[in-house]
C-alpha cells in the first residue's frame, strides 16, 4: 500500500502528549460517534472480505483510538487530484505544532475510498495475541510534518500501547497458537544472499533479514533484501525455493505472520521502501502454492 510521502512523485493508490500548542477541535459527540447514517455506507463496510493491515496508534492522544491506511477507489491518480481530494477534508479534529487530522464527510468518504469490509476490526499483537475490538468511526486526512495519508480511524475497546500489531476485519475466532519463532540473524541473512548471488543492501546486513523457523521442521522461511530487491526464500536441508521476488524496486523493512494459511504457507503483511527514497507502502502477501503474490487492497476475499 503505497503511502504519500513526497508530493513531487506520482501517486499509486491509498495514500508527546497534548501540551499548550495543541487543540482538539470538533468535539461534537454526534460527529465523532462510531454510528454511520447512510444505509449505502453501512453496507460497503460491512461487505463479507476480510482486511488485513498494520493497526497504528496516535502517540499524541489519550483517547481509545487507532487507525489503519486506506486505499483510493481510483488505481492511479495524479498529485493535483490527489490535493483535491485532501481539501475535501472539512473539520478539524485535531491540530499541534507537528501534527493535523481532518474529518471527511461521509459521502465523500465513500465516493473515494475503499470501505469494504471495514466496520470492525479484529487487532492482534506480533505473537498473534488478541488485543481489542475496534469499530469503525470515520476516514479523515491525517497530516505530518514528515508526511501525510488518508487514514480509516477506530476506536477501540481500551487505550492500546503502540506496538507491532495487525488488524483483521470479518474474523472473529481466536487465532491459532504459532509454531514458529521469527529470529534476526546476519549469518544467515548472508548466506540467503550468496546463494541468490545477488549484491549486498548499501546500509550493510545489521537490519536486513528476518527468518521463520518453524518448530519440529528444519525447514524456513527467509525474507531478505539485496540493494534493490526484495527476496523471500524457503529453505531446508534438501531445497533452497525463491517464493517471492519484488517485481519493483523494493525493500521490506518489517514482515508480520498472519496465520491465515494458503497451500500451508502462512499470510505475510509486509511494510516496505523503495531503496533511496522515501516511499513507503504495505503488502499483503499470499502463498498461491508456487509463489508469494501480493493481494489486491490487502484483501482475503
Amino acid at each position: 500500500m503505497k503511502k504519500l510521502i513526497s508530493l513531487s512523485i506520482t501517486i499509486l493508490t491509498l495514500s508527546c502528549s497534548n501540551d499548550n500548542h495543541s487543540k482538539k477541535v470538533n468535539n461534537d459527540p454526534v460527529q465523532n460517534s462510531a454510528k454511520v447514517t447512510s444505509n449505502s455506507t453501512i453496507d460497503v463496510l460491512n461487505q463479507n472480505v476480510a482486511y488485513v493491515g498494520f493497526i497504528e496508534t496516535f502517540d499524541f492522544s489519550n483517547e481509545n483510538e487507532v487507525y489503519i491506511g486506506l486505499y483510493l477507489l481510483q488505481d492511479e491518480i495524479s498529485e493535483d487530484e490527489y490535493l483535491k481530494i485532501e481539501k475535501l477534508a472539512d473539520s478539524l479534529i485535531y491540530e499541534d505544532d507537528e501534527n493535523s487530522r481532518y474529518k471527511f464527510p461521509e459521502n465523500v468518504s465513500r465516493k473515494y475510498f475503499d470501505l469494504r469490509g471495514l466496520s470492525k476490526l479484529s487487532i492482534y499483537d506480533n505473537q498473534n495475541r488478541f488485543v481489542s475490538h475496534a469499530e469503525f468511526l470515520r476516514v479523515e486526512f491525517f497530516n505530518q510534518s514528515i508526511s501525510s495519508s488518508f487514514i480509516a480511524v477506530y476506536k477501540a475497546d481500551k487505550k492500546i500501547k503502540s506496538g507491532a500489531m495487525y488488524g483483521i476485519s470479518n474474523f472473529t475466532e481466536a487465532q491459532k497458537p504459532i509454531n514458529y519463532a521469527i529470529r534476526e540473524d546476519t549469518i544467515l541473512t548472508q548466506k540467503v544472499l550468496t546463494k541468490l548471488k545477488v549484491a549486498m543492501p548499501y546500509y550493510g546486513l545489521a537490519n536486513n533479514g528476518k527468518h521463520i523457523q518453524y518448530k519440529n521442521s528444519d525447514s524456513t522461511i527467509s525474507v531478505v533484501n539485496s540493494d534493490e530487491f526484495a527476496y523471500i526464500v524457503l529453505s531446508h536441508s534438501k531445497e533452497f525455493k525463491i517464493l517471492y521476488k519484488s517485481p519493483d524496486l523494493e525493500n521490506i523493512t518489517d514482515v508480520l505472520v498472519v496465520p491465515q494459511m494458503n497451500h500451508k504457507l502462512p499470510y505475510l503483511l509486509t511494510r516496505n521502501v523503495k531503496p533511496e527514497t522515501d516511499v513507503m507502502w504495505d503488502k499483503l502477501l499470499y502463498y498461491d502454492g508456487t509463489k508469494y503474490i501480493d493481494t489486491k487492497r490487502q484483501r482475503i476475499e
